[in-house]
């Protein structure tokens, strides 16, 4: 049975989302009780609504099996060894116990193919078997492979974009923190879609939009507790970038936020802090959708439309003149 949202705050709400609510996709999943199924819903949901026009595209997968961390695949779509183009490091969102390669394929595909950048996906070791801070340092690992072994697939290592949607969002945006704290060169980019940026439950679209909108608070609630374990430690700026004391590092970034997501203001939150500190910043609010219309090119215009602007700040990083 689906669950309906505690207030009636629909009005100007994407007609198609709101036909989404009442489907089997706006479920209460229990975690990490159910969250077998709450991955099957993911990847149901991905092949339903997600949707790439890309007819070709060189695609690649590498598995890495680094010491003292659970063994992963890469996905590196666009490698072109007869020039060198930045890379986009991008991380899927699931709230960090599900998603992977499969589920983020159309939009990486789409994001290759209309930047020109090659586009490295990472299957990132999921919660509740594993736990913070796992996926930076598998991230890491990525970054470290790029900066040796990249000119092989085409990549510029000097030119590194890191990015990803919800928890790949945080992923993201923590792994920025990481590289700082390993005095890593600075990155060239991010790239963050309706990213999970802090630890606190307790900003006014958590309480808007606390239940029945694709996103419930309680579900994150969950999934940060699966993702943090038995350490908890989701004051640490890796887990809650939005925390971090010093953002002096961070690159020139894009941030998407959705008007009916409960973790909007903290993107929002986040976007403010970057421009106050005098780092590039754009921030745009999609008004009209929830949580996870960053996948749903297959049936929503206002995707594809994110998308688009995505590939033109890609493209605009690596051609600032134009």
């Amino acid at each position: 049975m689906t669950t309906p949202p505690i207030n009636s705050t629909t009005e100007g709400l994407h007609p198609i989302i709101t036909e989404l609510l009442n489907t089997k996709f706006n479920d209460h999943y229990k975690i990490p009780a159910a969250t077998p199924a709450f991955r099957q819903m993911m990847n149901e949901f991905t092949r339903i609504v997600s949707f790439s026009e890309v007819e070709e595209i060189s695609i690649h997968e590498l598995t890495f099996v680094p010491d003292g961390l659970p063994d992963f695949k890469i996905r590196i779509y666009n490698a072109n060894r007869m020039e060198l183009n930045p890379v986009l490091v991008y991380f899927h969102g699931g709230n960090w116990i599900a998603g992977g390669l499969q589920t983020s394929d159309a939009v990486c595909q789409t994001l290759a193919e209309g930047s020109n950048y090659v586009v490295i996906s990472v299957d990132y070791a999921l919660a509740p078997e594993h736990h913070f801070p796992t996926p930076l340092y598998q991230g890491l690992e990525v970054i470290e492979w790029i900066r040796r072994q990249g000119v092989h697939y085409g990549i510029d290592r000097h030119k590194i974009v890191v990015g990803g949607d919800n928890a790949g969002g945080n992923i993201a945006a923590g792994l920025v923190h990481l590289l700082n704290r390993e005095r890593a060169n600075k990155l060239f980019g991010q790239l963050l879609i309706c990213p999970a940026l802090n630890h606190h439950f307790d900003t006014s679209s958590y309480a808007e939009f606390a239940n029945g909108y694709l996103q419930s608070r309680d579900l994150v609630q969950a999934s940060w507790i699966a993702y943090l374990g038995v350490t908890n430690n989701g004051s640490d700026e890796l887990a809650s970038p939005l925390l971090a004391s010093n953002i002096s590092h961070v690159p020139p970034t894009l941030i998407f936020s959705a008007g009916y997501d409960p973790l909007r203001d903290e993107a929002e939150e986040y976007a403010s802090r970057l421009k106050n500190a005098n780092i590039p910043v754009h921030l745009h609010r999609f008004k009209s959708v929830t949580h996870h219309f960053w996948l749903m090119d297959g049936i929503l215009d206002v995707a594809r439309k994110a998308q688009r602007e995505a590939v033109r700040f890609l493209i605009k990083l690596n051609n600032p003149a134009d």
